[in-house]
């Protein structure tokens, strides 16, 4: 009979087979008409450049939205929408927008568009979630319609990786599912939060029009769903969108191909620092020590990620690798809780290795989204931290309603990813005390002071090699008081059609080499027959 696992998910292949059969007497696929579809995990929450801050949303805004620069895979700034920059001193930046610039609906891109959406976003009535990062700005002149000159209140290292940031135009509404027009190499047609967005190729696009022009962006949250469409053919990319244990599925499928790169991207699990139990570092590092993340890898995501001991990713000049590794150690996790006063009620003895008794030491809830494989992480977790006597009642959530009560601190425990960081000054936004939401991401509550000084100076340091002997120190605090615990950094999974190529794989899971791609002609039978 096999397994449990194996009974369920003999229907599912069963269905896989007879919605192909049906799919292959269809006239035509959505690649046979140029169209590529792309399925992502989730629904943006906002599609407006000054406001998003999920993974969603910015992934759809990379392939619509130019900024002044943009990010090579090393973090380094590279021209987009600014032709040059110039830094007189290191409170002053020039930049000098390409000529002939223009939005999507036919206005001219300026410096005063520029400006007003860098305005807009430091004005504090709009509540901009990215307003912290822009704070340093002291002014923005615009002496003509090609020239911004950003004036500093003091020296800001990060200040160009910050740059990267959509423009839009001028007096330009806040737009959730209504985005203000942008100036990338597509332009947003129309967007159903629930379904899709369709997207066509802008043909004026600084870079040239894109070689594939028309786009459809599918929000598809259940991972049975989206394989079923990459199999179908209704589906053509999806990144990081397969769960691991059906890639030998998709590689069986030989429409499909899979292409596998180092990721950026670091999980980890978070805690909320204001609740009672979750204030207390002993219970942090208990639940740490309780946490087996390389069997997590070995067989949720079948060895396609790496154990991580810092959100910063693996290629950062600032991540510490000497950070001693966090293993698992269940009697040590057991002593933990008993000093912070969540003896076990079975009543075995401090650090007893036996299982806990039917009666927890504690109780917590973990936060999830709908998406399959974190919901599988959330279990195993559940069943690791019970080993030690804490009891989690797992909530997944609708991925809207999820990341809302992330950034409201209405948890105890989470699972994230942070996604896309260029620069070590995320250790600001993440951990400053003074960076709690809408003005940062200190969603847990934490605060040290020696973390909240070196974070500012290293701000305000233009030298790498001392702003990095600064995060090494950061990073060795936080690796102390655990204010979230790094899982992994996955790798990157990209499923495609074989006929699309162009696309590059980068460290933070980019889609702006979309622009790139093309559709390679189908090759005919007599050819397909001599390649064999």
């Amino acid at each position: 009979m096999g397994s449990p696992r194996h009974r369920r998910l003999l229907p599912f292949f069963l269905s896989i087979g007879l919605l192909g059969g049906v799919w292959g007497c269809a006239q035509k696929l959505p690649i046979d008409e140029g169209r590529l579809v792309i399925a992502l995990p989730g629904t943006p929450v906002s599609l407006d450049p000054r406001l998003a801050t999920d993974a969603y949303g910015e992934q759809v805004l990379q392939m619509t939205h130019a900024s002044l620069v943009r990010l090579d895979a090393a973090g380094d700034p590279m021209s987009e929408l600014a032709e040059t920059w110039e830094t007189p001193d290191p409170q002053t930046y020039v930049f000098r927008l390409r000529p002939g610039l223009r939005f999507h609906d036919g206005r001219p891109l300026t410096s005063a568009d520029v400006r007003d959406t860098f305005a807009w976003i430091l004005d504090p009535a709009r509540r901009s979630p990215h307003r912290a990062m822009y704070r340093t700005i002291a002014s923005i002149g615009t002496p003509d319609a090609r020239t911004v000159v950003f004036r500093l209140s003091e020296p800001f290292a990060p200040f160009l990786s910050t740059m990267a940031r959509g423009i839009v135009p001028a007096g330009s509404p806040a737009g959730g599912y209504t985005p203000p027009a942008g100036a990338g190499p597509y332009r947003i047609d129309d967007v159903s939060p629930d379904g899709e967005a369709r997207l066509s190729a802008f043909d004026v696009y600084h870079g040239g029009p894109p070689g594939i022009r028309a786009v459809t962006v599918k929000f598809v949250p259940d991972s049975n769903v989206r394989f079923l469409e990459l199999k179908m053919g209704s589906v053509n990319f999806a990144l990081n969108g397969v769960d691991p244990d059906m890639l030998p599925a998709v590689e069986a499928a030989g429409r499909l191909a899979v292409e596998e790169a180092p990721g950026g991207n670091v999980s980890y699990l978070g805690f909320n620092l204001r609740d009672r139990a979750l204030s207390d570092p002993r219970v942090r590092r208990a639940i740490a020590l309780a946490i087996d993340r390389d069997a997590i890898v070995r067989t949720i995501w079948k060895g396609h990620a790496d154990v991580a001991e810092s959100i910063l990713p693996a290629g950062s000049w600032a991540r510490d690798p000497a950070l001693p590794p966090v293993r698992p150690d269940l009697a040590r996790a057991r002593r933990l809780l008993d000093e912070a006063g969540y003896p076990d009620p079975s009543g075995d003895g401090a650090g007893s290795t036996v299982l806990p008794g039917p009666r927890p030491r504690l109780r917590l809830t973990y936060k999830t989204s709908q998406n399959e494989v974190r919901r599988r992480v959330a279990t195993v977790i559940q069943e690791q931290l019970r080993q030690i006597g804490i009891s989690v009642e797992i909530q997944s959530l609708e991925w809207g309603t999820f990341f809302s009560d992330i950034k409201k601190g209405n948890f105890q425990l989470y699972s994230l990813t942070w996604v896309g960081i260029s620069d070590p000054d995320i250790y600001r936004n993440a951990f400053h005390s003074r960076s709690a939401p809408p003005d940062g991401a200190n969603r847990g509550g934490y605060s040290n002071a020696r973390v909240d000084r070196l974070t500012d100076a290293a701000r305000r340091e233009m030298s790498r090699e001392k702003r990095r002997e600064m995060y090494l120190e950061v990073q060795r605090v936080l690796a102390r008081d655990l204010p979230v615990f790094p899982l992994w950094a996955g790798r990157n999974l990209l499923v495609r059609d074989r006929r699309l190529i162009g696309f590059s794989l980068a460290p933070d899971e980019n889609y702006a080499s979309v622009r790139a791609m093309r559709v390679a002609p189908k090759p005919s039978v007599a050819a397909a027959g001599a390649a064999r």
